[in-house]
């Protein structure tokens, strides 16, 4: 929401919840402005109508984003999901703060399409609750890594050079886009995923002890997700889907099926290779 005004931009609820929205962004936006007032700081969390609400201020914009979950949720997990919203808010619309005012010019529509990115995020979280123990996180690093393994046999198996060579071009500046991200420079371990054309990908080396599952598991989809993207777009979808068909990565993901399955990762993977 707008922090002066109270004015919501992008609304999003996941739970029964019977009160208005903006009498809701209006007396969250009221409290710290109070706070602001009286205490020369804003809210960072608070607890109130059963359910923990966290706040977090971006200056350069003036946004305030606010996030609810139950009481039972750590503040910890739900102030770094808001942010990675946060984030992913200021690189879409306002990457560019000196023209974000003029961006911004009250019309709210605009932002309507953000809603589907939120829920994105929340599908992959809720998906993500299912990792438990370090043993689970290994096996999805090891997947992962597989399928990393079999998308570089396509290129280097299907593609004359000069394709190949494009799309090598097309990862490494996503991967240089990537570990610019803040979220990878404020983790150390998301640093630890590497890309040489050489060699192809390499994240076996994370840590799950000193990394946030979540975070990683997050981060290594979207990396994948954009590679497949990158090969459908420059090979086209149907040359694609018949270079995933003969590097057997159906087959992969047929013989795995019990595993990905556990681990919420089959219908995803699945609908990525198939899907156009």
């Amino acid at each position: 929401m707008e922090s002066d005004s109270g004015i919501t931009l992008v609304y999003k609820p996941y739970m029964d919840f019977p009160v208005n929205e903006d009498l809701v962004s209006g007396l969250l936006t009221a409290l710290n402005q109070f706070t602001i007032v009286e205490f020369k700081q804003g809210i960072d969390s608070i607890e109130m109508g059963g359910l923990r609400w966290v706040y977090i201020m971006d200056k350069d914009t003036n946004l305030l984003f606010i996030g609810a979950d139950t009481r039972e949720v750590n503040g910890d997990i739900l102030r770094s999901r808001l942010d990675v919203i946060r984030q992913t808010f200021i690189s879409q619309y306002a990457h560019e703060k000196n023209k974000w005012g003029s961006k911004w010019a009250g019309n709210v529509e605009i932002y309507k399409p953000f809603e589907n990115i939120i829920d994105e995020y929340y599908t992959q979280w809720k998906q993500a609750e299912h990792i438990t123990t370090v043993a689970e996180f290994f096996d999805i690093i090891g997947i992962f890594q597989q399928i990393l393994n079999l998308v570089i046999n396509v290129i280097e198996g299907h593609l004359p050079e000069n394709r190949k060579q494009i799309i090598y071009d097309n990862i490494e500046e996503m991967f240089k886009q990537y570990s610019d991200l803040e979220i990878v420079k404020e983790n150390p371990e998301l640093s630890k995923i590497t890309f040489v054309r050489d060699v192809g990908f390499n994240i076996i080396g994370i840590d799950p002890m000193n990394s946030d599952m979540f975070l990683v598991e997050r981060q290594i989809i979207n990396l994948i997700r954009r590679i497949v993207e990158i090969l459908k777009l420059e090979e086209g979808y149907f040359t694609s889907l018949k270079y995933f068909i003969e590097e057997n990565i159906f087959d992969y993901l047929l013989s795995n099926f019990s595993l990905l399955n556990d681990l919420n990762l089959f219908t995803f993977l699945l609908q990525l290779f198939l899907i156009k």
